[in-house]
């Protein structure tokens, strides 16, 4: 992976690739909310990592963000068998939180079907409470920003 002040580095990552399942679909047929949800939340991850959040930064600094708010717009049915990748980015950083973007695509369409905002809060996972994001991720979350644009 590239370094993150890398111009060429993109700033929407690649945090999922797979394809729907028939049992994530619902007796109408397509993708059952919930599996939705569970692609964003495992997408999370990478996302996290893309700005330095990565499981052994969470096990050794014992912060990680915490999910608060979630929006989520459904915009094209996906069906078992389809083929899918979910982007991601950071949207919006401050000094204790970070709101994290994510698409995804209906590869063989091109069509995005569903996209979602997270809204987190640094939390330090023994006082559980808020604390200031580590300054290097902070750094890096600013630098790979999105334009609104993008997120549209």
């Amino acid at each position: 992976m590239t370094a993150p002040s890398d111009p060429q580095q993109p700033l929407l990552v690649e945090t999922h690739l797979g394809h729907v399942a028939a049992s994530e679909c619902d007796h109408l047929g397509h993708m059952n909310v919930q599996f939705y949800v569970s692609k964003v939340s495992d997408a999370a991850w990478h996302v996290m990592a893309s700005i330095g959040i990565t499981p052994a930064f969470v096990r050794e600094r014992r912060q990680a963000p915490a999910a608060v708010k979630q929006e989520i717009a459904y915009l094209k049915e996906l069906r078992a068998g389809d083929l899918v990748r979910m982007e991601s980015g950071v949207l919006e950083a401050s000094e204790r939180k970070l709101t994290f973007f994510h698409r995804l695509v209906n590869v063989e369409t091109g069509q995005v079907a569903m996209t979602s905002k997270v809204y987190t809060v640094n939390m330090d996972l023994d006082a559980r409470r808020s604390t200031p994001l580590d300054a290097a991720v902070f750094a890096r979350a600013l630098e790979r920003r999105l334009a609104a644009e993008a997120a549209a």
